[in-house]
């Protein structure tokens, strides 16, 4: 079972060898990393040729955004599995991507499987994320660098939605959750070790508000907007102030403290 790695890159010279090197020690053998680089004008693409060890595929051109990058690496991809791992990310250990692939090649039926994932932050607490209990109006029930799909899954619910710069894999998952009862595409939850590991800093922590705003959009493109999804919206961009301000006046600490009964 092969599995195609994605990897969007632009000026990544900073984080890509941690996600080139996680990448390289699986034990899978049947692994590709595809990279979608921006036209970086840092040593991006010299680094990727220089370490990358399993079957890359680099296109470098200008892109329309992440949603762009995600979706030219979709439509090339070779293997049965398809993984995105952004750049400023990495893979846990050597032991992911086989526990993915046992996973799917234990019921054949699935259509993705997801798991923990290890947030990085050194400056506001790094913890294991759990996937989030609850329906898709209160939070993102997954966590996307931690979750494997059929490439079959995209035929199914379509590509990333590139109107979206920030939220775009929320807005596809509010998809999976309208997906008919009698056509329902099947999960399963990895327990256990992470899978992956997300650094703090990338586009969507940088740009918290703007991911809010567009998470409000997809619930409503998709129908699901109502009084639940407003409330949960409204705490989070309550909190996303109240860090900033922590932050600010150097209480960090108490977003520590947060965190940790969060996500324990």
């Amino acid at each position: 079972m092969k599995i195609s790695v994605i990897t969007p890159t632009f000026n990544s010279e900073a984080s890509i060898r941690r996600n080139i090197q996680s990448v390289n020690v699986q034990l899978h053998p049947e692994t590709e990393h595809i990279f979608i680089d921006n036209l970086s004008s840092d040593q991006t693409v010299s680094m990727i040729n220089n370490q990358s060890k399993r079957s890359p595929k680099i296109v470098s051109e200008k892109d329309r955004g992440i949603s762009d990058a995600f979706n030219k690496g979709i439509r090339i991809a070779s293997g049965d599995i398809i993984s995105i791992l952004n750049s400023d990310d990495a893979f846990f250990d050597e032991h992911t991507l086989e526990r993915v692939t046992s996973a799917f090649l234990a019921e054949p039926d699935l259509e993705f499987v997801h798991g923990n994932m290890l947030f990085v932050d050194p400056v506001h607490g790094s913890q294991i994320r759990r996937p989030l209990q609850g329906p898709i109006t209160k939070a993102m029930p997954f966590n996307h660098p931690a979750f494997f799909v059929r490439k079959s899954f995209y035929d199914k619910l379509g590509l990333f939605d590139e109107s979206f710069s920030y939220a775009m894999d929320f807005e596809l998952i509010c998809r999976l959750y309208l997906n008919p009862l009698e056509t329902k595409l099947k999960g399963y939850y990895i327990e256990g070790a992470p899978l992956a590991v997300m650094h703090s800093g990338g586009a969507s922590t940088v740009n918290e508000l703007k991911s809010v705003e567009e998470a409000e959009r997809a619930l409503k493109k998709n129908q699901l907007w109502n009084l639940e999804a407003q409330k949960a919206l409204s705490n989070r961009r309550n909190r996303i102030h109240l860090k900033n301000y922590f932050s600010k006046w150097g209480l960090g600490g108490l977003i520590k403290v947060w965190r940790f009964f969060k996500w324990r």
